[in-house]
């Protein structure tokens, strides 16, 4: 300036309304140069009419509708989350679903083709609770192929929509679908289940959130249950899984209120006829609780006998979602991670695959640390992995309060970050509904508690949801409680008693080992398998043994319900 430096200013770049974050570009003069230490701006919040807005609100329909005024391009999104009473109550239901979603790309694939041409696409597959439906493209197409396939979709209800009642007319495939290719795509659906789960990294994943959720089938169990399976017992099970039903939806694009108005029309006309699904009757998403105990091990063989790799996951359970344990979490991972990978895979060579993350299960925050191997044994691995963790904490004491901050700022981009995209804008307001908790500024609420998180918040957590009572130097907070008590009043102010009187507990921590055939010590621990005729029938039996037991640990004890 030409006062001579009288007049303090900053140079900063301010979003305008309705746009996302802007990084900030000056500090003290017009020489700065961003050092990774200054934390990046935070955009004011988004007024209501840029969020996502409840137009329709019923039982059988919940419509939101948000209108873009960011990427400015003729597309839209359609998205919808389809709850059924009974999708998810058998593993024989489940595969039903799962085999609805074929059979309806099937007898679709003509249109979808079609479409395809015209840059419009879709997805539909199974969940939990039911099925997720998109439709994408230019947005003036979207309803027309939405109509087509929610049609056909909900012709799988039971109803041929003839006037003759007779039972056998009553449950016979949809007129869209061919009757040879009922076999077809079974065919297809069982082929998927024997492909699940061959590589011990995914197996691993797979067998975690199962110990999680005893509410997820394994691709054994459903494979098992379709075994007798033809189309008139398909048709009676897709009818009671469609007998009760919830939707969902979100449009986003280029679409007003009068496109969001048509969307409601076109889904409700395909949805006419069905009853609606009240909240409290949902599928229960819940998550099992895993005990304080010292050794919780879930160890089982690979399922190919081929597999040569073994994957351990040290998983570490911290407790409902709560948006500053949440953000804490993430931050810990982010720090933890390259030491982790840098003193395992590159120093030791401990597997060529080396991570550890934050996990968002279902509502439950978690952390979880993961090897695959096919040179170290189980034990080893589930060993360095405990001896890293605990010498890591002195790491993080002795951590310079710029390495912190650095970390603290690299975050807290990465969260406040622009969408490239209408559909990873779309995919994070989608999250936020399929999810329940309805924060449409998430990533902005999170960087404004990143900002004000300091060392010692992260060594509290550190020691609160990682150390063991050997090498944890002060008695960990309290916990959440879970929703479930199994003892009596008087048992449990005992054993609330002894708790005091020892001063320390073990964090919830659960270990799940694959283990695979390699020669020397990587096959160590490999649990026998008689083989009497099918390997992979065995070692899945056994599979689900382990899961079992481990659901017995619990004592039915889960965190309730979160959203």
């Amino acid at each position: 300036t030409l006062d001579g430096k009288k007049v303090k200013f900053k140079v900063i770049s301010i979003p305008k309304d309705g746009e996302g974050a802007v990084m900030k570009y000056g500090d003290e003069s017009d020489w700065h140069i961003e050092d990774g230490v200054h934390f990046p701006h935070i955009p004011p919040p988004l007024p209501e009419s840029r969020l996502p807005k409840l137009l329709y609100n019923t039982q059988l329909l919940k419509l939101w509708h948000l209108q873009d005024r960011k990427f400015k391009r003729p597309i839209g999104e359609l998205r919808l989350r389809i709850t059924c009473a009974n999708a998810n109550k058998t593993p024989y239901h489940r595969a039903c679903a799962e085999l609805l979603c074929i059979l309806l790309h099937d007898a679709t694939i003509e249109t979808c083709y079609l479409a395809s041409v015209c840059e419009l696409e879709n997805e539909i597959s199974a969940n939990d609770s039911g099925f997720t439906f998109r439709v994408h493209g230019f947005d003036d197409r979207i309803l027309d192929l939405a109509s087509e396939m929610l049609k056909t979709f909900f012709s799988f209800c039971g109803n041929s929509g003839d006037d003759n009642d007779n039972d056998n007319d009553k449950y016979q495939l949809p007129s869209a679908v061919k009757k040879h290719r009922f076999d077809a795509c079974l065919e297809i659906l069982r082929r998927r289940y024997g492909n699940s789960g061959l590589k011990a990294s995914s197996f691993c994943s797979d067998i975690r959130l199962r110990c999680l959720r005893p509410t997820i089938w394994s691709a054994s169990a459903k494979a098992n249950a379709i075994k007798d399976i033809d189309d008139k017992k398909f048709m009676e099970t897709a009818a009671d899984i469609m007998s009760r039903i919830s939707i969902e939806a979100l449009h986003h694009g280029n679409v007003d209120t009068k496109d969001a108005e048509k969307a409601k029309e076109v889904i409700l006309d395909a949805a006419s006829g069905f009853q609606g699904l009240a909240k409290k009757q949902y599928p229960k998403q819940q998550v099992s609780v895993v005990p304080q105990r010292e050794n919780e091990h879930t160890i089982v063989p690979t399922l190919d006998p081929n597999e040569a790799n073994t994957a351990v996951e040290v998983y570490f359970q911290c407790g409902k979602d709560d948006l500053q344990e949440r953000v804490i979490v993430d931050l810990l991972m982010e720090i933890m991670y390259e030491p982790m990978f840098n003193q395992l895979r590159t120093k030791e060579q401990f597997g060529y695959q080396v991570s550890c993350g934050s996990r968002w299960t279902y509502g439950v925050i978690g952390m979880c640390f993961k090897v695959v191997t096919n040179c170290k044994s189980a034990d080893e691995v589930s060993t360095r992995i405990d001896q890293f963790i605990a010498e890591y904490r002195s790491e993080l004491i002795n951590m310079k309060a710029e390495a912190f901050m650095e970390h603290v700022v690299g975050l807290a981009k990465d969260k406040l970050q622009r969408f490239n995209s209408l559909e990873e804008e779309a995919g994070s307001l989608w999250s936020e509904i399929v999810e329940g908790r309805y924060d449409f500024e998430v990533h902005r609420n999170e960087a404004e508690v990143l900002r004000q998180l300091s060392k010692e918040n992260l060594i509290e957590a550190f020691d609160k949801y990682l150390l063991a009572p050997a090498s944890s130097p002060t008695p960990p907070p309290s916990g959440i409680s879970p929703s479930t008590s199994i003892e009596g009043g008087d048992r449990k102010k005992k054993r609330k008693k002894k708790k005091k009187a020892s001063g320390t507990s073990f964090p919830r921590k659960l270990t799940v080992k694959v283990i695979g055939t390699a020669d020397g010590e990587a096959s160590n621990g490999r649990p026998d398998i008689n083989v009497d005729d099918d390997e992979d029938v065995v070692v899945a039996d056994i599979v689900d043994e382990k899961v079992n037991d481990f659901h017995k640990t619990t004592k039915n004890q889960t965190w309730g319900k979160i959203y």
